[in-house]
């Protein structure tokens, strides 16, 4: 009797598992391990309909909404993918099956996911203190030299993570100031993987379309369309040179030189700290300034063999070894890439605003860039009290 009975559960433990195999969407068989699936008006009824006042930032490819989910009793940041676009399902599907297996202190944090009746939305942790852009350009308080330090310490750790520690290396390939986001301790929190790509370990480069923010992209990625963990770190340099300077990349009115083209010259003629962000009011750690900047400057080198990986990063920022100084030749150095026609016009833009540009094979020039920017966090002051 007890063997019928054994026999009987485990033969209707195999056709419930056969039933829930079948009744799972190709989608879902690709994401099925994910942590929490929502339904479609959990999440309406969380974001009050998608509220304009809810809407913490926009993208290229999406909106952001702040959110309450009941179930779980905590604020939420709801990415709502737009369905307009035909790439909306890759989209959706490249982000969580990366998002989903990347856990680290200094990434944002994925709690689920919605896919209803042709909609697509992402459910992260919410960040209360916004993004790093809106911090150093927008109007959110100005950090404080500790904090930015800090900021910079996390974002590398965050890369070496990517870079090194996963089974598969993954690929930002959007590193900005825009999407590192902050929480309520100002720890960094980079978000934001839906151009992200796994690196098939067989191969040591691979030929993409170009994807990524006007300004952060590395010259040999435009070139040869080849991203890498160098085109990773050269977005990094560029945004540690954001948090030391206060400047965008890209400056509107008079300062028409690209930002770290500019430090460079500077610490040609010895004077590097000039060009320290002036909201600091020299309340900073002089040593502790000049190890970033440098490391900056060692991160968009232009030849990408001499960028440092993100682990040399921490250990530089430690201060457990000390960043070696640069040739005044340095940015003179061949470098692994050949001019093309596709190039951006430094001498010629003046926008200070950006955007995720996704560039084809067959064009030959940028867009100019817009305002465009995507948070998991408040925008807004008057979101705090909601």
């Amino acid at each position: 009797m007890l063997v019928v009975s054994a026999g009987s559960c485990l033969f209707m433990i195999k056709m419930r598992k056969k039933y829930e195999q079948c009744a799972l969407t190709d989608m879902e068989k690709e994401i099925r391990a994910l942590p929490l699936k929502f339904s479609y008006q959990e999440l309406v009824e969380a974001t009050r309909s998608f509220s304009q006042d809810r809407r913490l930032g926009q993208g290229g490819s999406c909106h952001v909404y702040k959110g309450l989910v009941n179930g779980l009793d905590r604020q939420v940041a709801v990415k709502r993918i737009f369905t307009e676009s035909k790439h909306s399902e890759k989209v959706f599907i490249n982000e969580v099956k990366i998002i989903s297996r990347a856990i680290h202190r200094n990434l944002v944090q994925f709690i689920g996911w919605c896919q209803e009746e042709g909609k697509f939305l992402l459910v992260y942790e919410y960040m209360p203190n916004g993004s790093l852009d809106n911090h150093l350009f927008g109007t959110r308080k100005v950090l404080p030299w500790d904090v930015r330090y800090r900021i910079a310490l996390g974002l590398a750790s965050a890369l070496n993570y990517l870079h090194e520690d996963l089974e598969q290396c993954v690929l930002h390939r959007d590193i900005k100031a825009a999407n590192i986001l902050l929480d309520i301790d100002f720890n960094t929190k980079l978000g934001d993987f839906g151009v992200s790509k796994l690196v098939d370990p067989r191969f040591r480069t691979q030929t993409t379309d170009v994807v990524g923010t006007y300004g952060y992209l590395a010259p040999e990625y435009l070139n040869e369309r080849k991203a890498t963990r160098e085109s990773d770190m050269f977005s990094f340099g560029i945004v540690v040179l954001e948090i030391t300077c206060g400047r965008r990349t890209y400056q509107d009115g008079e300062f028409h030189v690209p930002l770290y083209k500019w430090v460079w010259q500077l610490y040609l003629v010895g004077n590097m700290l000039e060009a320290v962000d002036q909201k600091l009011d020299s309340s900073f750690d002089r040593k502790e300034m000049e190890c970033l900047m440098m490391v900056g400057l060692w991160c968009v080198h232009p030849d990408p063999r001499r960028r440092p990986k993100a682990g040399q990063v921490i250990r530089f920022l430690r201060l457990e070894v000390p960043v070696p100084e640069l040739s005044p030749a340095a940015y003179e150095a061949p470098t692994l890439y050949q001019p093309s026609a596709l190039r951006i016009d430094s001498s010629s833009s003046s926008s200070s605003s950006q955007e995720t540009v996704h560039v084809k094979q067959d064009e030959t020039s940028l867009p100019k860039p817009h305002s465009s920017t995507l948070s998991f966090g408040m925008e807004e002051d008057k979101l705090g009290n909601q």
